[in-house]
Protein backbone atom coordinates (compact mmCIF):
# COMPACT_ATOMS: atom_id res chain seq x y z
CA UNK A 1 0.00 0.00 0.00
CA UNK A 2 1.72 3.19 -1.10
CA UNK A 3 2.07 6.04 1.37
CA UNK A 4 0.45 9.30 0.20
CA UNK A 5 2.97 11.48 -1.57
CA UNK A 6 2.65 14.19 1.07
CA UNK A 7 2.85 11.78 4.02
CA UNK A 8 0.30 14.07 5.63
CA UNK A 9 -2.37 12.36 7.70
CA UNK A 10 -5.73 14.04 8.21
CA UNK A 11 -6.12 16.30 11.17
CA UNK A 12 -8.65 15.03 13.67
CA UNK A 13 -11.96 14.11 12.34
CA UNK A 14 -13.37 16.48 14.94
CA UNK A 15 -16.18 18.36 16.25
CA UNK A 16 -18.39 15.57 17.30
CA UNK A 17 -16.93 12.35 18.50
CA UNK A 18 -19.55 9.81 19.48
CA UNK A 19 -19.26 6.26 20.71
CA UNK A 20 -22.00 3.74 20.18
CA UNK A 21 -21.01 1.10 22.63
CA UNK A 22 -22.37 -2.11 21.25
CA UNK A 23 -19.75 -4.56 20.05
CA UNK A 24 -22.40 -6.40 18.09
CA UNK A 25 -22.34 -3.57 15.60
CA UNK A 26 -18.62 -3.47 15.02
CA UNK A 27 -17.86 -6.58 12.97
CA UNK A 28 -14.24 -6.47 13.98
CA UNK A 29 -12.17 -8.16 16.57
CA UNK A 30 -11.11 -7.54 20.14
CA UNK A 31 -11.98 -5.67 20.90
CA UNK A 32 -15.61 12.21 8.25
CA UNK A 33 -13.95 12.45 5.37
CA UNK A 34 -10.92 14.78 5.34
CA UNK A 35 -10.77 17.25 2.48
CA UNK A 36 -7.19 16.64 1.49
CA UNK A 37 -4.08 14.97 2.77
CA UNK A 38 -2.14 18.06 1.84
CA UNK A 39 -4.43 20.72 3.20
CA UNK A 40 -4.44 19.68 6.84
CA UNK A 41 -7.97 21.08 7.04
CA UNK A 42 -9.81 19.57 10.02
CA UNK A 43 -12.85 17.58 8.97
CA UNK A 44 -16.13 18.33 10.61
CA UNK A 45 -16.54 15.43 12.99
CA UNK A 46 -14.81 12.67 14.94
CA UNK A 47 -18.07 10.82 14.68
CA UNK A 48 -21.53 11.34 13.50
CA UNK A 49 -23.88 12.36 16.32
CA UNK A 50 -25.51 9.43 18.07
CA UNK A 51 -29.05 8.65 17.12
CA UNK A 52 -31.60 6.45 18.82
CA UNK A 53 -32.22 3.01 17.40
CA UNK A 54 -35.28 0.83 17.54
CA UNK A 55 -35.29 -1.90 20.14
CA UNK A 56 -36.55 -4.27 17.44
CA UNK A 57 -33.34 -4.06 15.42
CA UNK A 58 -31.53 -7.38 15.46
CA UNK A 59 -27.84 -7.36 16.17
CA UNK A 60 -25.66 -8.89 13.47
CA UNK A 61 -23.72 -12.05 14.04
CA UNK A 62 -20.67 -11.81 16.31
CA UNK A 63 -17.60 -10.43 14.63
CA UNK A 64 -15.10 -12.81 13.18
CA UNK A 65 -11.66 -12.47 14.70
CA UNK A 66 -8.75 -12.16 12.33
CA UNK A 67 -5.59 -11.51 14.35
CA UNK A 68 -3.24 -8.90 12.97
CA UNK A 69 0.15 -10.21 11.97
CA UNK A 70 3.26 -8.82 10.36
CA UNK A 71 2.91 -11.64 7.83
CA UNK A 72 -0.24 -10.08 6.39
CA UNK A 73 0.46 -8.88 2.86
CA UNK A 74 -1.05 -5.44 3.47
CA UNK A 75 1.00 -4.92 6.63
CA UNK A 76 4.25 -5.73 4.86
CA UNK A 77 3.67 -2.60 2.78
CA UNK A 78 3.19 -0.30 5.78
CA UNK A 79 5.88 1.71 7.45
CA UNK A 80 6.48 0.96 11.10
CA UNK A 81 5.08 3.41 13.65
CA UNK A 82 6.93 3.70 16.94
CA UNK A 83 4.56 4.47 19.82
CA UNK A 84 5.99 5.49 23.20
CA UNK A 85 5.14 2.82 25.74
CA UNK A 86 4.14 5.38 28.36
CA UNK A 87 1.46 6.86 26.11
CA UNK A 88 -1.33 4.53 27.19
CA UNK A 89 -0.93 4.76 30.99
CA UNK A 90 -0.39 8.52 30.70
CA UNK A 91 -3.59 8.92 28.71
CA UNK A 92 -5.55 6.79 31.17
CA UNK A 93 -4.23 8.97 33.99
CA UNK A 94 -5.28 12.13 32.15
CA UNK A 95 -8.71 10.63 31.44
CA UNK A 96 -9.25 9.36 34.99
CA UNK A 97 -11.35 12.31 36.19
CA UNK A 98 -13.69 11.93 33.24
CA UNK A 99 -13.69 8.15 33.55
CA UNK A 100 -14.81 8.30 37.19
CA UNK A 101 -17.71 10.47 36.04
CA UNK A 102 -18.51 8.06 33.18
CA UNK A 103 -17.44 10.57 30.57
CA UNK A 104 -15.28 9.88 27.57
CA UNK A 105 -11.93 11.47 26.78
CA UNK A 106 -10.25 11.74 23.39
CA UNK A 107 -6.82 12.68 22.16
CA UNK A 108 -4.61 12.75 19.09
CA UNK A 109 -1.33 10.97 18.51
CA UNK A 110 0.97 13.26 16.56
CA UNK A 111 4.44 12.66 15.27
CA UNK A 112 7.10 12.89 12.64
CA UNK A 113 7.92 11.26 9.34
CA UNK A 114 11.36 9.71 9.79
CA UNK A 115 11.70 8.45 6.23
CA UNK A 116 11.53 4.70 6.78
CA UNK A 117 9.19 4.94 9.76
CA UNK A 118 6.90 7.23 11.70
CA UNK A 119 7.43 8.14 15.35
CA UNK A 120 4.72 9.36 17.72
CA UNK A 121 6.20 12.25 19.65
CA UNK A 122 3.15 14.05 21.09
CA UNK A 123 -0.08 13.19 22.83
CA UNK A 124 -2.42 16.14 22.26
CA UNK A 125 -5.58 16.52 24.36
CA UNK A 126 -7.85 19.02 22.59
CA UNK A 127 -10.44 21.19 24.25
CA UNK A 128 -13.52 19.02 24.50
CA UNK A 129 -16.76 18.31 26.29
CA UNK A 130 -18.17 14.86 26.73
CA UNK A 131 -20.86 12.52 27.98
CA UNK A 132 -20.85 8.79 28.66
CA UNK A 133 -20.81 8.05 24.95
CA UNK A 134 -19.79 11.26 23.25
CA UNK A 135 -16.76 13.50 23.26
CA UNK A 136 -16.98 16.72 21.32
CA UNK A 137 -13.91 18.69 20.42
CA UNK A 138 -14.05 22.46 20.87
CA UNK A 139 -11.99 25.13 19.13
CA UNK A 140 -10.51 22.67 16.65
CA UNK A 141 -8.65 25.51 14.96
CA UNK A 142 -6.25 25.35 17.92
CA UNK A 143 -5.35 21.80 16.93
CA UNK A 144 -4.67 22.83 13.36
CA UNK A 145 -2.52 25.72 14.55
CA UNK A 146 -0.58 23.47 16.92
CA UNK A 147 0.19 20.79 14.34
CA UNK A 148 1.20 23.30 11.70
CA UNK A 149 3.48 25.25 14.02
CA UNK A 150 5.19 22.06 15.19
CA UNK A 151 5.26 20.47 11.72
CA UNK A 152 3.51 17.39 13.11
CA UNK A 153 1.25 14.92 11.37
CA UNK A 154 -1.64 12.98 12.84
CA UNK A 155 -0.63 9.34 13.03
CA UNK A 156 -3.49 8.08 15.17
CA UNK A 157 -6.17 8.86 17.68
CA UNK A 158 -7.06 7.58 21.14
CA UNK A 159 -10.22 7.55 23.22
CA UNK A 160 -11.77 5.89 26.24
CA UNK A 161 -14.75 3.64 26.75
CA UNK A 162 -15.33 4.49 30.44
CA UNK A 163 -17.57 1.53 31.29
CA UNK A 164 -17.55 -0.56 28.13
CA UNK A 165 -15.17 -3.11 26.68
CA UNK A 166 -12.38 -2.62 24.19
CA UNK A 167 -13.75 -2.67 20.66
CA UNK A 168 -14.38 -0.45 17.66
CA UNK A 169 -18.02 0.59 17.40
CA UNK A 170 -19.61 1.16 14.01
CA UNK A 171 -19.12 4.88 14.53
CA UNK A 172 -15.46 4.41 15.47
CA UNK A 173 -14.99 2.51 12.23
CA UNK A 174 -16.39 5.39 10.19
CA UNK A 175 -14.20 7.84 12.06
CA UNK A 176 -11.08 5.80 11.49
CA UNK A 177 -11.79 5.32 7.78
CA UNK A 178 -11.15 9.06 7.36
CA UNK A 179 -7.73 8.75 8.97
CA UNK A 180 -6.72 5.55 7.21
CA UNK A 181 -7.84 6.72 3.78
CA UNK A 182 -5.38 9.59 4.05
CA UNK A 183 -2.56 7.68 5.74
CA UNK A 184 -2.65 3.88 5.44
CA UNK A 185 -0.56 3.50 8.61
CA UNK A 186 -3.08 5.40 10.77
CA UNK A 187 -4.23 3.56 13.88
CA UNK A 188 -6.86 3.88 16.59
CA UNK A 189 -6.30 3.20 20.28
CA UNK A 190 -9.30 2.27 22.42
CA UNK A 191 -8.81 2.37 26.20
CA UNK A 192 -11.28 0.47 28.38
CA UNK A 193 -10.07 0.98 31.97
CA UNK A 194 -12.85 -1.12 33.52
CA UNK A 195 -12.37 -4.05 31.18
CA UNK A 196 -9.80 -6.66 30.21
CA UNK A 197 -7.92 -6.07 28.01
CA UNK A 198 -7.65 -2.41 28.94
CA UNK A 199 -6.59 -1.26 25.52
CA UNK A 200 -6.50 -2.24 21.88
CA UNK A 201 -4.65 -0.80 18.89
CA UNK A 202 -6.65 -1.22 15.71
CA UNK A 203 -6.83 -0.52 11.99
CA UNK A 204 -9.31 -1.36 9.27
CA UNK A 205 -8.44 -4.36 7.14
CA UNK A 206 -7.31 -3.34 3.69
CA UNK A 207 -8.46 -4.58 1.30
CA UNK A 208 -11.81 -5.38 2.80
CA UNK A 209 -12.74 -3.34 5.83
CA UNK A 210 -11.64 0.10 4.66
CA UNK A 211 -13.63 0.00 1.43
CA UNK A 212 -16.61 -1.56 3.20
CA UNK A 213 -16.79 1.38 5.59
CA UNK A 214 -16.15 3.98 2.90
CA UNK A 215 -18.98 2.49 0.85
CA UNK A 216 -21.37 2.36 3.82
CA UNK A 217 -24.19 4.89 3.55
CA UNK A 218 -26.14 4.02 6.69
CA UNK A 219 -27.59 7.08 8.40
CA UNK A 220 -28.01 5.63 11.87
CA UNK A 221 -25.11 5.82 14.30
CA UNK A 222 -25.75 2.23 15.40
CA UNK A 223 -25.74 -0.01 12.37
CA UNK A 224 -24.40 -3.40 11.34
CA UNK A 225 -21.83 -4.03 8.64
CA UNK A 226 -21.36 -7.06 6.41
CA UNK A 227 -20.09 -10.18 8.11
CA UNK A 228 -16.52 -9.79 6.97
CA UNK A 229 -13.36 -9.00 8.97
CA UNK A 230 -13.55 -5.20 9.07
CA UNK A 231 -10.84 -4.37 11.58
CA UNK A 232 -7.93 -6.03 13.26
CA UNK A 233 -5.17 -5.62 15.82
CA UNK A 234 -2.11 -3.74 14.69
CA UNK A 235 -0.07 -3.63 17.88
CA UNK A 236 3.12 -5.64 17.58
CA UNK A 237 2.75 -5.56 13.81
CA UNK A 238 3.31 -2.18 12.16
CA UNK A 239 2.59 -0.29 15.42
CA UNK A 240 5.30 -1.08 17.92
CA UNK A 241 5.54 0.24 21.46
CA UNK A 242 8.98 1.37 22.52
CA UNK A 243 10.63 3.20 25.42
CA UNK A 244 10.60 6.63 23.81
CA UNK A 245 10.06 10.13 25.11
CA UNK A 246 6.58 11.59 24.83
CA UNK A 247 5.41 15.19 24.97
CA UNK A 248 1.95 15.67 26.46
CA UNK A 249 0.07 18.83 25.55
CA UNK A 250 -3.31 19.45 27.13
CA UNK A 251 -5.18 22.29 25.46
CA UNK A 252 -8.08 22.14 27.89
Amino acid sequence: MPVPESHQAPHPPPSTYTQNHNPSYSNGQRGPSPNSARSGQPPSAYHRPSQSTSSTVSAPAPARIVPGTSRDASLRELRTIKLPRECLPKFLSIARVNTLQNRETCGLLLGKDKGTKYVVTTLLIPKQHSTSDTCMMDEEELVLQFTEERHLITLGWIHTHPTQSCFMSSVDLHTHSGFQRMLPESFAVVCAPSSTPQFGIFRLTDPGGLQTILDCSAKEAFHPHPDVPIYTDCDNSHVQMRDLSLEIVDLR
